[in-house]
C-alpha cells in the first residue's frame, strides 16, 4: 500500500498521469500540428538556450584547371550563429486532499484537457509567432518570403467559386519556394474551411485534391489529410500556405515533453498539479513557406 504524508500527492498519481499522457499522445499525434509540419529536434533537458550555427560557402567554387595548376581563389566557410530561448509551456489543475483516497484515473480528464491546451499553444505560436518572445510564425515567414506570394490578383479564382482552380494556384506558388528545398516533403496547410473546397468537383467530376496530390508527391487515391494536407483553425480563413519540411527551413525544438509535476499543499487543502514542457518553434528560411490568398465565399 502506498503511504502518503499528507504534504504531497502520492507517486502513484503521477505514475498514472504519466501513463495517461502517453495514451493521449498515441491517440492525438496526428493532430499535433507543429510537431507534424516541422521536423522535431530533441535536445538535452538541461538546454535552456538553443544555438544553431548556419554554414555558408565562400569563394568562387570549383573550376577546371590545367594539370599542375591551382584555381584562383579558395573555398571557405562563413558561419552565422542564432540563439533562441527554449520556452516553458504550462497549464495546471488542482486536487483536493479529500480526493487523494480516490483512484488517480478519475483525474485523467484534467490531464487530457491541460495537455490539449499545451499543444494548442505550441501550434498557435508556430502559426502566428510572438514578437515579444522573438518567435517568427509560419504566417509572418511566408509574408516575408523574398520570392513573393500569390495575392488575390494572382490566383485563378476564389476557392469555392465557379472560377476555382486550386491546382493552378499551387503550381504557381511552388515556383516561389527556394529551389534547394523543392525535393523535400511539402505540405499544404491552412484553415479547415478553406481546405474543404479541395473536395469540390472539377470539370471532369472528380475532387480537386486528386489532381493536386501529385504536386505533393502523393497518390491521388491516398487520404490527403494523412499525407500532404494539414489543417489547423489557428490560421485565418482566406489564406493557405505551402510549407517545406526540412530542418534547414524550420524545426520544433523540444527540451522536455509535457509531464506532470506536483506542488506542496495550498490553502483550502488543495494540491496544485502542473503540466509543463519545454520547447520552441524555430524558422530559419522564409523561402520555405509561401502564402496563397484564396479569398472567402462567406
Amino acid at each position: 500500500m502506498i503511504q502518503n504524508d499528507g504534504l504531497s500527492i502520492p507517486d502513484n498519481y503521477l505514475e498514472e498521469w504519466s501513463r495517461e499522457i502517453a495514451r493521449w499522445v498515441n491517440v492525438n499525434l496526428d493532430n499535433m500540428f507543429a510537431r507534424n509540419v516541422m521536423p522535431v529536434r530533441k535536445v538535452d533537458e538541461a538546454v535552456q538556450i538553443d544555438v544553431v550555427v548556419d554554414y555558408d560557402r565562400t569563394g568562387p567554387g570549383a573550376k577546371v584547371v590545367a594539370k599542375g595548376s591551382t584555381p584562383t581563389g579558395k573555398t571557405g566557410i562563413k558561419q552565422t550563429t542564432t540563439k533562441q530561448d527554449i520556452l516553458q509551456f504550462m497549464d495546471w489543475f488542482s486536487v483536493h486532499e479529500k480526493d487523494l483516497k480516490s483512484n488517480p484515473a478519475m483525474f485523467n480528464r484534467y490531464v487530457d484537457i491541460c495537455l490539449d491546451n499545451v499543444h494548442r499553444l505550441e501550434d498557435s505560436l508556430t502559426i502566428n509567432g510572438d514578437a515579444s518572445l522573438g518567435i517568427t510564425g509560419i504566417v509572418a515567414a511566408a509574408q516575408a518570403n523574398a520570392n513573393g506570394k500569390i495575392a488575390a490578383a494572382d490566383n485563378a479564382g476564389v476557392w469555392g467559386s465557379a472560377t476555382q482552380d486550386p491546382h493552378a494556384d499551387i503550381v504557381k506558388a511552388k515556383r516561389l519556394l527556394d529551389g534547394n528545398y523543392k525535393s523535400n516533403p511539402l505540405y499544404l496547410i491552412g484553415n479547415s474551411l478553406d481546405m474543404e473546397f479541395l473536395f469540390n468537383l472539377d470539370s471532369m467530376r472528380q475532387p480537386f485534391y486528386k489532381t493536386i496530390a501529385p504536386l505533393f508527391r502523393a497518390s491521388p487515391d491516398a487520404d490527403p489529410y494523412g499525407t500532404w494536407l494539414k489543417i489547423n483553425d489557428g490560421f485565418a480563413e482566406g489564406k493557405v500556405y505551402l510549407a517545406v519540411k526540412n530542418p534547414v527551413v524550420a524545426e520544433f525544438v523540444v527540451s522536455e515533453n509535457p509531464y506532470p509535476d506536483r506542488l506542496p499543499k495550498a490553502a483550502g487543502g488543495n494540491f496544485p498539479v502542473e503540466l509543463k514542457g519545454w520547447a520552441v518553434p524555430r524558422i530559419y528560411k522564409n523561402e520555405g513557406f509561401v502564402e496563397i490568398e484564396v479569398g472567402t465565399t462567406s
